[in-house]
């Protein structure tokens, strides 16, 4: 069998997790590139997700298609805070405005724990062309970056706010951010995403590719799109979730390889030899982001109740509930809570072909209760 998109895309998220498995406790740059859901996910799932569909769906082949309705929070909610004037239940925010000082200035102000990229103009700039205010940030993936893409991330530090600390945790985060794709963008190998870690241990969100989560590790959920007409879906893993056979994985990788490293990390391959790869949650109709148009999107996760599948997942675009899952079983540990955040736009020199996709972001609120758009969109 011929290697697809998806296996290679594969293949190099294995690579990605093997090379920074040597980093874990590392701070800089790529060694925060192994996140749950995030870098080293490796592309389309070739068995998708086995969780039950929401309301208007079906689950079919283990993709759910889901169809809107529902949802967590007010559709269409509003919001009339900003980072001057937050509301209670945010826990940060990031207009870039703080970009006026100069890059350093808003680096050190701004609040965010870590980053991939922040330190190359190439990957990760500031840009006047912004939604609201005089700043916006700009992610280039320029060619002098090897066409890169970069990433930003929060963790809610209890104590000093740096990568590597002690963290709190909540039972649920909404995160909300304004994002323009530049007008002849294609790809992204992955987006936006939320996910947690066990309290005192920072460094289990990462290097998790290719392994079945225990319940007690990490957790996550990414929003995706597809190359090409950028139709979004969830990309995320859990125990119960499908996995490629040894006997699968092992044409377009090393399943004792894999089982190998995930061993390492508490997460042996119980069913025999296996990869896993995130599996995929699909809206019912294809829910797309639009180029060059400003966009307001907000994403949340809920982990389940110990014992129960009751776990939730939904984003909005534009204020409109474009997918939500409500069935979802991502712990077995009460500890296991939610604490991390990533404004990623990765992608890999490999994967960009050559062509520069660009992103710009701005307005980016964390929350444990829903945001909503700004009042004018």
């Amino acid at each position: 069998m011929g290697y697809t998109r998806g296996m290679r895309r594969q293949i190099i998220g294995l690579l990605f997790s093997i090379t920074f498995a040597g980093l874990i406790g590392c701070s800089s740059d790529e060694s925060a590139n192994a996140g749950s859901g995030g870098a080293d996910g490796g592309g389309a799932s070739s068995s998708g997700g086995s969780g039950a569909a929401s309301s208007g769906g079906s689950s079919t082949g283990g993709v759910s298609t889901g169809g809107g309705g529902g949802g967590s929070g007010t559709a269409g909610a509003t919001s009339n805070y900003d980072c001057a004037n937050p509301d209670p239940a945010w826990i940060f925010c990031d207009d870039f405005e703080k970009m006026d000082g100069g890059w350093d200035a808003w680096w050190s102000a701004a609040g965010w724990t870590d980053h991939i990229g922040k330190d190359d103009p190439g990957r990760m700039t500031s840009s006047s062309a912004a939604h609201a205010g005089k700043w916006a940030l700009h992610m280039p993936a320029d060619a002098s970056a090897g066409y890169q893409g970069a990433d930003l991330i929060y963790r809610p530090c209890d104590g000093a706010n740096k990568a590597g600390c002690n963290m709190k945790g909540y039972p649920q985060l909404y995160f909300r951010t304004y994002l323009r794709l530049a007008a002849d963008h294609q790809k992204v190998h992955h987006f936006l995403a939320l996910g947690g870690s066990q309290l005192d241990d920072y460094w289990s969100a990462y290097g998790n590719a290719g392994c079945r989560p225990n319940g007690k590790r990490h957790m996550g959920s990414t929003v995706d799109f597809t190359d090409g007409d950028h139709a979004t879906f969830f990309y995320t893993y859990y125990p119960k979730m499908n996995c490629d056979t040894g006997a699968n994985c092992d044409k377009y990788s090393n399943s004792s390889q894999v089982c190998s490293e995930c061993a390492s990390k508490d997460m042996p391959c119980s069913n025999g030899p296996e990869c896993c790869w995130g599996n995929h949650f699909k809206p019912s109709a294809d829910v797309k982001l639009p180029l060059d148009k400003w966009v307001c999107f907000e994403m949340m996760m809920k982990p389940n109740d110990l014992g129960q599948d009751n776990g939730v997942m939904a984003y909005w675009i534009d204020g409109t509930l474009a997918h939500e899952e409500t069935t979802m079983h991502w712990r077995d540990d009460a500890n296991l809570q939610m604490n991390m955040v990533r404004l990623q736009h990765y992608l890999t020199t490999g994967d960009a072909g050559g062509h520069s996709n660009q992103i710009w972001f701005d307005d980016v609120v964390v929350s444990t209760e829903r945001i909503g758009c700004m009042p004018g969109g």
